[in-house]
């Protein structure tokens, strides 16, 4: 005896079993996106610059001593400064290799170049020229760039994210008034990145290459209109993406739509899911009987 074809066609029949209709009926969200960006100017109180060595040597010991020497005296000199340790980043030494003939080696090396590059956190910015100075007459002949930091990052942080928000919120209503609807509770709410808006210098060498990198403030924070960032200060920016209810004119933010009768309303999902578990336990039932009576036929 072999299962018969119904009931083969019954289990097929529940497996294809697509989702539940009642989801077919549900509206979708009306909704608004907006986003906002907010810069809070500030001055600061730190800076970041980077210094090199880079030293030439017919032989690797003696391109990597003269390195070491200059490293030295510059480590030295920055301590004296009353600069902690632990404001003062070291990279490794780099080593390169110079042919007599360009790129080929069978020609010979005609030397080696080492390098350091050095990364100084400095508290005081008021140090900043001494330093620059200092460094360059102990041993540094390459400056890498400068940077304008402040220490209260989180505090400027929270105020720029806090303007951003109300930016988003207020183009939401400006957009839907326009519209004739009115903005409900926020969805969802996403922010983008941060940073700094501010001065940064980059030199090259030992040339003076420096560019004051001022920034645009885009709107959307308070203010409204552009504005190039003041010079003296750098700016914390905040960046917020919000996506709020759209709601009709007249119609409640809290307002929802009239449940639908009993008779009206599709299934369940619950009755739908204990429904399918009886008629899969009815068709499991029926298999094991079907499996006992083969057994007892081949018996």
């Amino acid at each position: 005896m072999t299962p018969r074809p119904a009931l083969a066609a019954v289990v097929l029949a529940l497996c294809c079993l697509t989702a539940p209709a009642a989801f077919a009926d549900e509206p979708m969200p009306r909704t608004v996106n907006t986003s906002g960006e907010s810069v809070v100017y500030v001055r600061p109180d730190e800076a970041c610059i980077g210094f090199g060595i880079e030293s030439f040597g017919d032989s690797l010991d003696k391109a990597k001593q003269q390195n070491e020497e200059a490293s030295a005296r510059l480590l030295k000199a920055i301590k004296a400064l009353g600069i902690e340790d632990k404001h003062v980043q070291t990279d490794t030494v780099q080593v390169e290799i110079r042919y007599k003939e360009g790129n080929h080696p069978t020609l010979g090396i005609e030397g080696y170049f080492a390098r350091r590059q050095y990364t100084v956190t400095l508290k005081d910015i008021k140090l900043l020229e001494k330093l620059v100075d200092t460094a360059l007459k102990n041993g540094a002949n390459q400056l890498f760039g400068l940077e304008y930091r402040t220490s209260e990052l989180r505090k400027y942080r929270d105020q720029a994210r806090q303007m951003a928000i109300k930016a988003a919120k207020e183009k939401a209503e400006a957009l839907s008034t326009d519209l004739g609807c009115k903005v409900g509770s926020p969805r969802t709410i996403n922010e983008g990145g941060f940073g700094y808006y501010g001065m940064s210098y980059r030199w090259g060498g030992n040339s003076f290459n420096a560019q004051n990198s001022a920034q645009v403030a885009p709107g959307g924070g308070e203010g409204g209109d552009d504005q190039t960032m003041p010079l003296g200060q750098i700016g914390v920016r905040a960046n917020i993406s919000v996506t709020f209810d759209l709601v009709p004119a007249g119609e409640k933010p809290a307002d929802k739509p009239a449940p639908k009768a009993a008779a009206d309303r599709p299934e369940a999902l619950e009755d739908q899911h204990a429904r399918l578990k009886a008629e899969l336990d009815a068709v499991r039932a029926e298999l094991e009987n079907q499996i006992k009576a083969v057994e007892k036929d081949r018996r």
